[in-house]
């Protein structure tokens, strides 16, 4: 009985090993020095979504945490494979995941790139940094095929994919650091309830917030070196402001359940990154805006969350968590909502409810971010200290008009706008908590979205600077936050990101000397 419970518990560690242990293989043949530098690549596909990388394979393979590939979302089966230039004897392969891993994937060899045989299947894989001994294989192509999804709504990335062999059997082959001599691994970051930095100042209703919404989508990323060396950027671009983005998840827009996703392998920051970004931010000097979303796990739009009494309570409950956080940590002005615009005139006194409990442990300003088509709705503007807005106004209805028609189209809403406060008397400032523009062609149609595959720098470029010509000019316009930053530094062809595009001269310039 003793020898069989004694087994038992062998094969269940044995298993366990097996499926969660960062090796697949026996311990030696995961040392392999050799690293196999792949002499081109071929992928199945590229994601054309807001956020998406370059079309490049050789992202992968480039030694660089910051390039990736990623395939169209929502499909299953998608690849990528090397070509050698010749056969490789290969033992072991590293793959830096990004958040959209593959939980079972599939690789293959060729001589050719169109006979292949199957190498292994790995399955129950969790992410991250996912290294697996390889049974001692020959061949000029490898594949991985992403057999599942981590999530249904994604696809898959890949930061870096090295592949590793024996130096007698690869002997033209060096190690990766004399490959990538300035290649740095991904940093390992610590979590720490840091204690509060004093705020630079308050927010008040008349300067000018000259912000970025900083959108993490990620655990522990806010607490990264690299998201520090982002924020310092901000300061090199006029940037004063800056509003943390966190979020909340809810399973479709009926549920009543509202809860984060984190702390392993969600989209919610924890804690100890967020406080930690908000330190960070104090201490370069920016004034910080608190704003929590509720994102649907169906990808369907938060405006169209009906709302409940049981949703409600769930809801008071969340934004008083980070009410409570931005009150200790200083925050100097906090959104109650964000685009929730299925609920406001219905439950308008649970709204005022909301207000209140808010106001009670938390004494700075106030915001509500509406949508653009959702402003006029909102019951209680008075109730707060600035008017949100997030100003996706269509502006042309063809891509590429004139920086002329586009101050029409501003000045429009502007008007629109004007007219809407004085009819209501609503005399408070007014702050875009949102706007942005993708650097793809007919953004200035569908500023919600990516409109299409082509780019175009000019188009973001013009929207901005047509909106901040009409804008600046009202003395009740207190403020800009442009959508978005991320944390890393995301090469993003055709989405909100200006990083090194024509759009971030012209922000920096507006931020420069708007007042």
């Amino acid at each position: 009985m003793v020898y069989k419970n004694l087994t038992a518990v062998f094969l269940s560690l044995a298993a366990l090993l097996f499926a969660a242990g960062p090796c697949v293989m026996a311990e030696e043949k995961c040392e392999d020095p050799v690293y196999l530098k792949p002499a081109s690549a071929v992928a199945s596909s590229f994601d054309d979504s807001e956020w998406a990388p370059g079309p490049n394979p050789m992202a992968v393979a480039d030694g660089d945490f910051n390039t990736r590939w990623s395939p169209m979302l929502g499909k299953d089966g998608e690849w990528i494979f090397y070509d050698f230039g010749k056969p490789k004897t290969f033992t072991k392969t590293v793959i830096y995941w990004e958040r959209a891993y593959s939980p079972e994937y599939e690789l293959l060899v060729s001589d050719d790139a169109k006979q292949w045989k199957s190498v292994m299947i790995l399955k129950n894989r969790r992410g991250g940094t996912d290294i697996i001994g390889i049974p001692q294989t020959t061949a000029r192509y490898l594949k991985l095929v992403g057999l599942k999804r981590s999530n249904p709504s994604w696809g898959i990335s890949i930061w870096e994919w090295e592949v590793y062999g024996p130096k007698e059997l690869n002997p033209e082959d060096k190690p990766i650091e004399q490959v990538f001599p300035d290649r740095k691994p991904k940093e390992v970051i610590k979590l720490t309830m840091e204690e509060p930095l004093p705020s630079p100042g308050p927010i008040t209703a008349v300067e000018f917030q000259k912000g970025i919404n900083y959108t993490s989508y990620n655990e522990s990323d806010l607490a990264a070196k690299e998201s520090d060396a982002m924020l310092e950027y901000l300061k090199t671009i006029n940037v004063t402001h800056v509003c943390f983005i966190v979020t909340w998840y809810q399973d479709t827009l009926e549920s009543m359940k509202i809860y984060p996703e984190s702390p392993e392998g969600g989209r919610t920051p924890v804690d100890e990154a967020l406080t930690h970004a908000i330190n960070k931010a104090h201490s370069l000097g920016f004034k910080v805006i608190l704003k929590p979303h509720i994102d649907v796990q169906t990808d369907e739009f938060r405006g169209d969350i009906p709302g409940e009494e049981e949703w409600f309570k769930n809801y008071n409950e969340f934004i008083l968590k980070y009410a409570k956080l931005a009150a200790k940590y200083n925050v100097e002005l906090y959104s109650v909502g964000t685009e929730l615009s299925g609920t406001p005139m219905k439950w308008e006194a649970e709204w005022r409810k909301i207000i209140k409990a808010v106001r009670d442990v938390y004494k700075g300003p106030l915001t509500y971010a509406s949508n653009w088509n959702e402003y006029k709705e909102v019951p209680f503007w008075n109730e707060l200290d600035f008017v949100g807005i997030d100003a996706y106004f269509p502006l042309a209805s063809k891509a590429n008009p004139s920086k002329e028609d586009l101050v029409a189209a501003w000045e429009k809403e502007a008007r629109n706008m004007e007219d809407f406060f004085r009819k209501k008397g609503i005399s408070k400032p007014v702050i875009f908590t949102e706007a942005g523009y993708t650097s793809a062609e007919g953004t200035s149609k569908t500023p919600w979205t990516v409109p299409s595959k082509v780019e175009s720098q000019k188009e973001q470029a013009d929207c901005l600077d047509a909106m901040m010509t009409v804008m600046t000019k009202r003395v009740w316009f207190k403020g800009l936050y442009w959508w978005c930053v991320f944390p890393q530094d995301i090469e993003s062809p055709l989405g909100y990101t200006i990083k090194g595009k024509s759009a971030e001269k012209v922000l920096a310039g507006w931020y420069k000397t708007a007042k």
